[in-house]
């Protein structure tokens, strides 16, 4: 495993040991807006950084033999269309 691959582990390990907590504080309706788009933001440019990673990678290898041949066909990430947002209250 080269440097790289491991560092976008550590961060894909990251993210997701902090999904709950801010998760837990948006239900709350205490994570400030700032706090949610950097945490989409690093979430973003891991899966950019994933996806150019498995583009990079032609042949599905396993214990050292090649299984399958994958094309190269997606696209640029497109984000999904900004839903209603919902306003949280406690009452």
């Amino acid at each position: 495993m080269i440097r790289e691959d491991r560092e976008l582990l550590a961060q894909l390990a990251r993210l997701g040991r902090e999904m709950a907590p801010l998760a837990m504080r948006m239900m709350d309706g205490n994570a400030s807006q700032r706090e949610q788009r950097d945490y989409a933001r690093a979430l973003i440019a891991a899966g950019e950084r994933l996806r150019h990673r498995a583009n990079e990678t032609t042949d599905v290898i396993i214990e050292g033999e090649v299984l399958e041949e994958k094309g190269l066909e997606d696209g640029p990430l497109t984000p999904p269309e900004p839903t209603t947002q919902r306003t949280w209250s406690r009452g």
